[in-house]
Order: structure tokens, then C-alpha cells, then sequence
């Protein structure tokens, strides 16, 4: 018999996802996020909700605005920045792909707007990854104009090393498949040298399915045993979604809370995939609950990889209610 989890602990930092749909695709994306996603964003009605519950969480110092691309709806995104504002929670930044910053001045007046909303930072992403959809031109305006709206101390690029590697490197008028910029940076990614110049990137969600060439594998079976429960506990990197489920410690497409319950009791009846993820990991599940699962022959380069592979077929089956949103796994 499975114990309960007590509860999903107090919420320390986190990013609030106003949509799943982005301008890129990009390969290492942990949640999936795609311009296939429909354009649903996180209504006013729900963001207010959502900063609300936010406003009681005692142990949270601070926000950042995320999706997807939440520059795609620009009304709905100042009114979230509004609204931490009236209910008392410090945003951070907004996070953002640079892909509306087509000069300066389009950069500087939309950073503009959002400071007079109430934003006092930004963070920019440069990768390799967004190369392949945003030249560098767009991203070196962003900045720039970021700078000249926040100051240096409200600008933060994800991250300075890979933009200087493009900078020295690429066409920043242009694009570049990510083979093409490996080339071009003397990288070779079937021996992890992606892996090594993006140290944060996570092997779960897309990077999984794109970016795992190389990379050693192991038998589904030799992670038996790796339990995830300090990690599903991890609040100090937790997404909210624009459905308001809470996802905790980087782990996308399971959700045993919502803005109108942010610490629920746990237990294996409510979250049995959550439950075994808990107490025996992505093993457990597959052994306990889904015993028609055919593993990868090829093997999985982590936990989380078998994890997502198990997770997408439970998801089928429509029987575990905290393998949401459909969004993740559409």
C-alpha cells in the first residue's frame, strides 16, 4: 500500500504560463510549446484567480511571466502584469523569444508599455535552439532595448555565453538549423556538445524526442528504484498553466493541483501516477499501472525520458485525470 504524500509544499518561485502557443518550436522545449498550439491564453478571469492564490502563498518571493510566447497576446499580457501588481505579487520578469522585436524602437516601446504596467525586468532567451526561428538581430534589438527601458540590472539574457558564441559566429540577419549552426560553431551534437554549451537543459519534454543522438541510454529497468519524490516537492521552480494547473519541480503534463487548491492531500486514490512517481519513480508506474508498455529497445538517456514515453501511453487511456493538459500531450 502506497502512503500518502502530506501535500504539495509552500510555493518559493515559479513562472505563470499565460499560453501554450509559441512563435518557435523549439527542440528543447520542456513543455512542448509550439505555433500548433491553439491560442488559448489564461483568461482575466483566471489570471486574477490566479494571483490571488498566489497572494496567500507566505514563502513566495516573486513570479516571472512565461508561455509559450506571452508576447502573442499583448492586452491579456499587460493585464497580468497589472494584476500582480493589485494583488501583491513581485514579478520577477517576463521571459520572452525576442521573435516581436523586429527593430529597436518595436523592442522599446513594447518594454516601455510594460514597465508603465508595472514590469521591472526581462529576461531574453539566446540559444541555439531559438536561432532556428529568431535571427540575432531580433534578439541583440530585445536587448539593447531592454537595457535602455529596464537598465542593465532588469535584463538578464538566457544565456550570455551562447550569445556570444552566435554573435562571433553567425549571420545575425538569419536563421540557421541547428545542424547548420553546429557547424558553424565547430559544435558536434551526436557527442552531447549541445548538452554542454546549454547546461540547463532538462531531458524531459521535447529535448527528448529532438536532441538525444549521442547521448548514452540505459534499459527502462535500470531505473528501478530512482524515486521522484524530492523532486515532484520541488517548489522553487513551479509553472502555473493557463488552465491553472501547478506543476512542481520541472515536471510538465502531471498536475495533482490547481489555483483553487495549490496544497491538496495526495493520495494513491486521487494521484496514483503521482503516488508511484513519488515512492518507486517511472518504474513503478510502468510496472504498476501500465503493464502493456513496450519500452524503447534503444533504451532512455534519464528517468524523465522513460518517464514522458510511460506517461503518453497512460495518457491514452483517458483513466488518470492528473495527466493534464491535453495541450502537453496533443
Amino acid at each position: 500500500m502506497l502512503q500518502p504524500i502530506e501535500t504539495i509544499p509552500p510555493l518559493v518561485s515559479g513562472g505563470i504560463m499565460l499560453t501554450y502557443r509559441c512563435s518557435n518550436a523549439c527542440k528543447h522545449c520542456l513543455y512542448r510549446c509550439s505555433p500548433a498550439h491553439d491560442d488559448h491564453f489564461m483568461s482575466e478571469e483566471m489570471i486574477d484567480r490566479t494571483f490571488t492564490a498566489l497572494s496567500r502563498e507566505r514563502q513566495l518571493y516573486g513570479v516571472h511571466l512565461a508561455g509559450g510566447e506571452a508576447t502573442l497576446n499583448w492586452d491579456r499580457l499587460l493585464y497580468a502584469v497589472e494584476s500582480a501588481g493589485r494583488h501583491g505579487v513581485a514579478l520577477d520578469y517576463l521571459e520572452t523569444n525576442a521573435s516581436w522585436c523586429h527593430d529597436e524602437q518595436t523592442a522599446r516601446d513594447g518594454f516601455q508599455q510594460l514597465q508603465r504596467a508595472g514590469l521591472d525586468g526581462v529576461l531574453i532567451s539566446a540559444s541555439l535552439f531559438h536561432n532556428e526561428f529568431t535571427p540575432l538581430s531580433m534578439t541583440t534589438a530585445a536587448i539593447r532595448a531592454a537595457v535602455e527601458v529596464f537598465g542593465p540590472q532588469g535584463v538578464l539574457v538566457w544565456t550570455t555565453e551562447v550569445l556570444r558564441r552566435m554573435a562571433e559566429n553567425l549571420d545575425e540577419q538569419k536563421t540557421h538549423p541547428l545542424r547548420r549552426s553546429c557547424e558553424l560553431l565547430g559544435l558536434e551534437p551526436d557527442r552531447g556538445d549541445i548538452w554542454r554549451l546549454h547546461g540547463y537543459l532538462t531531458p524531459g519534454g521535447r529535448a527528448v524526442e529532438k536532441l538525444a543522438d549521442g547521448l548514452p541510454r540505459r534499459r527502462a529497468e535500470s531505473f528501478a528504484g530512482d524515486a521522484c519524490r524530492d523532486v515532484l516537492r520541488g517548489t522553487s521552480h513551479f509553472h502555473i498553466d493557463p488552465f491553472g494547473n501547478l506543476f512542481t519541480g520541472h515536471c510538465p503534463g502531471i498536475s495533482v493541483a490547481d489555483i483553487d487548491e495549490l496544497h491538496p492531500e495526495i493520495d494513491e486514490d486521487s494521484a496514483p501516477v503521482y503516488c508511484l512517481l513519488a515512492q518507486e519513480g517511472p518504474v513503478g508506474v510502468w510496472q504498476s499501472l501500465a503493464d502493456d508498455f513496450v519500452p524503447d529497445e534503444a533504451g532512455y538517456v534519464s528517468k524523465c525520458h522513460l518517464c514522458l514515453d510511460v506517461r503518453k501511453h497512460l495518457h491514452a487511456t483517458e483513466r488518470f485525470e492528473e495527466l493534464r493538459p491535453e495541450a502537453f500531450y496533443g
